[in-house]
This record gives C-alpha cells, sequence and structure tokens, in this order.
C-alpha cells in the first residue's frame, strides 16, 4: 500500500490521485463548455460541480460518524484525522448524486448542460485516476490500463453522441452508466485475481542488514510490558506485525487508538499482530500510561520504552510513528502519523 506523508498525517495515495483526477476532471469540463454556452453559465456549472465535490469531501469525513458511531464517541478527534474510507466514499457518492438532481429539479441551469458536464467530468476523471494510478503506483498494470481506455474511449464516444444528436442527452447519459457498470463488473474480479497472483516476494533473512529502513531487517529487542512481563519483538516471526509507537498525551495518537483497538480485536486470532510501545521517557507521569490504557480499554500488548532506547533506534521522533514489519521480520513501510482501521488491513493485505 502507497502512502504519502503531508506533515504529521499519512494519507493513502490512492485518495490523493482521486482529487487529482477531479480537479482534472473539472478542467476538461472547463474546456468542453468553451463556446457552447455564456460565461455566467459556465461559471454556474463550474461553481454546481466544485461545490457538489465539496459536499461530497465533507460527508465522507462526516460519514465515519454514521458508520461508526462508537468509535466517534470514544475519540471525537477521528473526524478530524480520519474519513469514512471507502463506505464512507460511497454515501458521498450519493449525497452529491442526489445535490445534482436537486438542482437538476430547480432549473437553475439547463438540465442537458449540466447532465453533460456531469458526465464528462467523471469520466475524465476516472480516466486521470487509473492513468496516474498506472505510471504513479505502477500496480496492476495492466487493469488499471483497461480501465483508463475504457474511460477513454467512452469519453469519446460521449463526445461524438452530444455532436451528433444533441437532444440525446439522456440517452447518452444511460448508455455511458451502462458500459461503466458492465466495465466495473469485469475489472473487479480481474483485480482481486491480480491481487491474490501477485504477493510479496520470498526473500532470505540471513545476509538482511539490520535497520529501519524498508527492507531490512527490524532491530530486535525486549520491553516490559504494562503488565510486568517481557516481550521480544523476534518472538512474533512468523506474523505480520504492526509495531506502533505512541505517548498518552498525543492527539493524533488519542484519535488512532479505538481503530487499533478494534483492528486487534478483529485479528488476533490469526497470524496478525499489533505491537504497541509507549514512549515512557516522554510522559510527564508513568501513571499517565496505566491511566490511557483503561480509558480506552486497550487489550493489545502494551510495551513501556522506560530508557528511550528504542525509539530512537525506530526514530519515532514525531508521534505516532507505526512500522509494518513481515512474518520474516522485515521492514516494510514506515508510516508516520495516525491510522483508521482501513489504511491498518490495507497495510497487512500487501505483506505476507
Amino acid at each position: 500500500m502507497h502512502l504519502i506523508q503531508i506533515g504529521s498525517l499519512a494519507i493513502m495515495t490512492k485518495w490523493v490521485i482521486l482529487a487529482i483526477g477531479l480537479i482534472l476532471g473539472i478542467i476538461v469540463v472547463r474546456i468542453w463548455l468553451t463556446n457552447k454556452t455564456s460565461k455566467d453559465h459556465i461559471k454556474s456549472i463550474l461553481n454546481l460541480l466544485t461545490n457538489g465535490i465539496f459536499i461530497g469531501f465533507l460527508v465522507w469525513k462526516g460519514s465515519l460518524l454514521l458508520l461508526d458511531p462508537k468509535l466517534v464517541t470514544k475519540s471525537p478527534l477521528s473526524l478530524l484525522y480520519f474519513t469514512g474510507g471507502t463506505k464512507g466514499l460511497i454515501i458521498a457518492v450519493i449525497i452529491t448524486l442526489l445535490y445534482f438532481l436537486y438542482h437538476l429539479k430547480k432549473k437553475t441551469i439547463q438540465p442537458s448542460l449540466l447532465i453533460l458536464s456531469m458526465l464528462i467530468m467523471s469520466l475524465s476523471a476516472l480516466m486521470f485516476y487509473d492513468l496516474l494510478t498506472l505510471f504513479w503506483l505502477q500496480e496492476q498494470m495492466p487493469l488499471h490500463f483497461i480501465k483508463a481506455m475504457s474511460a477513454f474511449f467512452l469519453l469519446l464516444l460521449t463526445l461524438y453522441r452530444i455532436g451528433q444528436q444533441k437532444k440525446d442527452v439522456f440517452q447518452v447519459f444511460k448508455k455511458s452508466a451502462l458500459i461503466v457498470a458492465l466495465t466495473g463488473l469485469v475489472a473487479w474480479p480481474i483485480s482481486s485475481h491480480i491481487s491474490s497472483a501477485n504477493p510479496v516476494g520470498h526473500v532470505e533473512t540471513e545476509d538482511l542488514e539490520v535497520g529501519i529502513a524498508e527492507g531490512q531487517l527490524a532491530p530486535d529487542f525486549i520491553l516490559k510490558t504494562i503488565s510486568g512481563e517481557e516481550a521480544k519483538l523476534s518472538a512474533y516471526r512468523g506474523k505480520r506485525v504492526i509495531l506502533n509507537f505512541w505517548a498518552s498525551w498525543c492527539p493524533p495518537c488519542k484519535a488512532e487508538m479505538p481503530h487499533m483497538e478494534d483492528f486487534y480485536v478483529e485479528h488476533k486470532d490469526s497470524d496478525v499482530i499489533l505491537l504497541s510501545v509507549n514512549l515512557t521517557t516522554a510522559e510527564k507521569k508513568s501513571s499517565d500510561v496505566e491511566k490511557f490504557v483503561e480509558e480506552y480499554g486497550l487489550s493489545f500488548p502494551v510495551m513501556l520504552d522506560e530508557q528511550g532506547d528504542i525509539g530512537q533506534i525506530y526514530q519515532a521522533h514525531a508521534i505516532p510513528t507505526s512500522y509494518l514489519i513481515d512474518s520474516k521480520g522485515i521492514v516494510r513501510k514506515k508510516i508516520v502519523g495516525p491510522m483508521d482501521k482501513e489504511m491498518m488491513n490495507e497495510l497487512i493485505q500487501s505483506v505476507e
């Protein structure tokens, strides 16, 4: 899984690519509308499209409250740092479509022009999303190429049909929507097949250098847990590990803890383990850690870095900092910033 670090936030690259795709989609609409209507109408349509995207974004952020109210009640900061993920995105798309339908009903703008603008923006955004994913992430390349070309030819078909039959707007919309739906039905199983057919390759660990960079063997350590037992990182060899560094006073740490607890409960009987390291030297009082664990009802192992050595080795200068370690003990990813459950699930699924 690919992430982009913006300060202390870790954002999944696919969401950034989607945002770029939508912006480019609006630019395509702006170009298409030139010479087709007045400047005032162009401005009104573009305002509607950008407002719709903004409303969709707000709904996507707020959908977490609808999808997991218990979690948001535990940690209201989740609304600041996280979104509703893929499910929330679906809700956002539905609300955005209702927003456009409302304006279509009001007829504040010529309905056919607005529908065509929405269609052209959607197809352009899909095309750019898959092209950017193809060249930026270089994953599942045949699939993204097929999807990008499908969106491209649909866009060409739409523009051609508009030129030939200007009154046949709804027919164009229906046919394009049908082709997009059929493409999705074909692309989804192909995507799943490619994902399962291309796991992370086997790596021998004997000659690997020990370090925290991707591809290096994670430095081993032994720390006492909050219950007084000793825990050793290498004891979890054979399991996929998320190693998380945090402190009780850290707002983003507070935001991600309910997600971490849910993730741990979901995976505790599998070959996945969540290891939590409290940077105890950064705490005002050692008792703050126990209060924090009790307040958030944490059941996963909480280790205490009482000397600060492990935090230094793993360069946990900004918190929370997490590492994805595969079943062979190899570092696969470093994440600076809070993670939600969906992000952790995608991380774990990306390694063996």
